[in-house]
Formats: structure tokens, C-alpha cells, sequence
């Protein structure tokens, strides 16, 4: 079964079955790409487990609420727009990355700056920076931010799926631009909303707060990723999943600590009177 198959049964299960002979901590998490992040910063009495999405974390949470493991799990899901949604409540043991999701933390951290040392041409960062006024990372955000009101209108309204809805099919061939109008009305065939213009004035009228409560970490990745073949290139393969990678790995432990993902980490376990390492 691939992680992403599971369901709230199934992952119940699955606690209950290494209940049998683990009487540690346990980390829910989202999916794969969380493991391999957490992997080698867990405690050493926790055991990972891939939930398959961030509903089933909860879901899962909130089945074994009544169950004497309940007080040894930890859920980590990304933060997204919960903040937007009227009455939303998380369980305690529920804790969120800061703003939005994993990728967002690393992108602002030294991992950024690793990740173009490793795939982006000095010179050509340079010139893309004077040409745009602004940080390759600030272009990449300032993208994301254009795909993520879109994504914030659906999820507070329509709710249709836009697992497909990559930015990646929106940009120019051979240049790091992207076609927002396309964008739009791919948004609204999709059902988004009924007319772009609808789409337009619910995007304006989303509430102005710092652009990385906005940003989708996949599509920010995505867009770096696109900006380093078409733009920034030395002529080393690159590609999302590259790109990733090096994000997962570039943080600095000693900045990974300073993070409010790691601090609110450190206080459910000290809540726990688990010695923190």
C-alpha cells in the first residue's frame, strides 16, 4: 500500500499493531518527503510514522483520543490556510510548521543558498537580480504567492482538487515567466469560481499578511526549480525532487533549533518530561 492510500482506519491499525511491542513516542506525519526530513532529527524513543496527508494525522489523533497512546503521539502537518478558516480548532498534540509548511522554513534558511550553489550560475543570478530588482528568492516567493491566493480562494470556497495545478504549465518556454491569465482561467475551468473576475476580486480581497503565509512550498520548490533550468542554470541536471533534496539536507542543525517548528517540538516533549536532547 502506498502511504498515500492509507486512512484513518488503516493508520489506527497500524499504531495499535507497534503498540504491541514499542512503548515510545510516536511522530505522525504527513508523507514521505517528512520522514526523510525528521529522520535524522527525531528523539531516540520516537518512531516515525507516515500518515498519508495531513487529515489523516488528525483523524488518526482524534480516534485515539480515548486510547492511553494518545498521550505519547505527536502530529507535525503543515500550518496551510487553517489560520483562515473561521472556527478552526487543532488537537494540542497537533503542532504546524511556521508559516505554512516545511519547505517555506527551508527556503528562508541557509539551505536557499546552498541549493544555488549547487545548480545556479553566480553570474547569471547576479544579472537575473539586477534585471528583476529583487533576490531570486523574492521572485520565487512573490510567484508562489500568485498560485497560493488562487489555491486560498478554492480551499475557503470550492474546495475541487488542484493536484494537477502545477505552475510549472504555466511558464513561457525557455524563460522564467509565467502566464497568469492562463493560470486563471485554468483555475476556472477547474471550478475554482465562476469567472476570473470573481477569482480576481476574492484573491484581492484575501487579508494582507506576511506573502509566505501564502506561499505552497511545492509550488515555490517547483518554481525555483524552473527558474534554475530556464534561467540560472550551470548545466548540472536539476529538477524539483533534486531541488528538494538539497533543501532537506542544507539546514544547519544549530538554525534548524532556532525555528519555531523545533521549539514547538521541544515543548510537547518537556510537557511530556522527556529529557530534550
Amino acid at each position: 500500500m502506498s502511504e498515500w492510500d492509507k486512512n484513518v482506519g488503516v493508520l489506527v491499525a497500524e499504531i495499535k499493531m507497534m503498540e504491541a511491542g514499542y512503548k515510545g513516542f510516536y511522530w505522525l506525519v504527513e508523507g514521505p518527503s517528512d520522514i526523510r526530513f525528521f529522520s535524522s532529527r527525531k528523539r531516540e524513543n520516537v518512531e516515525l510514522v507516515v500518515a498519508g496527508g495531513k487529515k489523516n494525522v488528525v483523524g488518526a489523533i482524534l480516534a485515539l483520543s480515548t486510547d492511553p497512546v494518545s498521550s505519547r503521539i505527536l502530529g507535525i502537518v503543515d500550518a496551510d490556510i487553517d489560520w483562515l478558516i473561521p472556527g478552526y480548532v487543532r488537537p494540542d498534540n497537533v503542532i504546524t510548521t511556521d508559516p505554512r509548511d516545511l519547505e517555506g522554513v527551508l527556503l528562508r534558511s541557509s539551505a536557499y543558498f546552498k541549493v544555488l550553489a549547487e545548480f545556479a550560475d553566480p553570474s547569471k543570478v547576479n544579472a537575473f537580480e539586477a534585471r528583476h530588482k529583487c533576490t531570486v528568492l523574492d521572485y520565487v516567493r512573490n510567484i508562489s504567492m500568485f498560485f497560493g491566493r488562487i489555491r486560498a480562494v478554492n480551499d475557503l470556497n470550492s474546495c475541487v482538487s488542484l493536484k494537477k495545478y502545477k505552475p510549472q504549465t504555466f511558464m513561457h518556454k525557455g524563460a522564467w515567466v509565467y502566464d497568469f491569465e492562463w493560470a486563471l482561467k485554468v483555475a476556472i475551468e477547474k471550478g475554482v469560481c465562476a469567472t476570473v473576475e470573481e477569482l480576481k476580486q476574492k484573491m484581492e480581497s484575501l487579508p494582507e499578511v506576511d506573502i509566505w503565509n501564502y506561499v505552497r512550498g511545492h509550488d515555490a520548490v517547483n518554481i525555483f526549480a524552473g527558474g534554475l533550468l530556464a534561467e540560472l542554470n550551470r548545466g548540472t541536471k536539476v529538477d524539483s525532487d533534486r531541488v528538494e533534496l538539497v533543501l532537506r539536507s542544507g539546514i544547519d542543525e544549530a538554525e534548524y533549533s532556532q525555528t519555531k517548528l523545533h521549539k514547538m517540538i521541544d515543548a510537547w516533549h518537556t510537557s511530556k518530561t522527556l529529557a530534550v536532547s
